[in-house]
């Protein structure tokens, strides 16, 4: 997912609100990408503002389409701070004025994106904290997108070096948290001995620390916004409305 996730990064957002290719072109590639990765949150937050289910995936589907035809990507700045806070004051704002807008023009929105909203909406029904404010929510949601994210680049990664089982085998503990599994019975199924997993896993975490911290930086102003952005996002999974 690491070249796909690129699209939705400052960089390539900001280049796609100058784009004027049209609905096939870098602009609408660019925002589909963006809207696959940050569906669940906005999604989130609608529901928890009160639409349901059909009209919180209309508002989020018709909001992506409006960044598109209102150019209204040329308005964002990395310098202005963080690209989730930025999102979502968009969508605030779209959600505002969503009277204004025809439904009918929602449902035609161009995004060439396939979404899973029963999935979206089963998530959201399954939520640890029901009662969390839309703002909480939609960032608990981000929280939980980020972190899948990482974890499916850290998978792509041990994919493409041919070490699948490792993966598998080894990232139950990526949390911090011992394995369900002994280290004994891993190192037996991968033929390492244990302190070679326990190397392994203090490998595996660390690069899941790196992918975690890439990841973040494409998403806020200056590299000293890291560490903030992640606290931010550790205390927003650990709300329970």
């Amino acid at each position: 997912m690491s070249d796909s996730f690129a699209t939705t990064r400052w960089t390539l957002v900001l280049a796609a609100g100058t784009d004027q290719t049209g609905d096939t072109g870098p602009a609408s590639r660019a925002l589909a990408e963006l809207c696959r990765a940050y569906w669940p949150p906005l999604y989130a937050h609608a529901r928890r503002r009160g639409l349901p289910p059909v009209d919180a995936e209309d508002s989020v589907q018709g909001f992506f389409d409006r960044l598109l035809r209102l150019e209204s990507l040329s308005t964002a700045r990395r310098e202005r701070g963080r690209f989730r806070s930025w999102l979502l004051g968009c969508f605030n704002h779209y959600l505002a004025d969503l009277h204004d807008h025809d439904r009918a023009q929602k449902r035609g929105a161009r995004l060439q994106a396939s979404l899973d909203t029963e999935a979206h909406e089963a998530a959201f029904a399954s939520a640890a904290s029901p009662h969390l404010s839309p703002d909480h929510a939609f960032d608990r949601a981000w929280a939980l997108a980020l972190l899948a994210t990482v974890t499916t680049r850290l998978r792509d990664e041990y994919q493409g070096a041919g070490r699948a089982s490792h993966f598998e085998m080894l990232s139950p503990a990526l949390a911090g948290r011992d394995a369900d599994t002994p280290h004994s019975a891993i190192a037996q199924k991968l033929g390492l001995s244990e302190p070679a997993v326990r190397v392994a896993l203090h490998r595996m975490r660390q690069r899941y620390r790196q992918l975690l911290r890439d990841e973040v930086s494409q998403t806020v102003a200056t590299p000293g916004d890291i560490d903030a952005e992640i606290r931010h996002l550790l205390a927003a999974l650990a709300m329970h409305g």
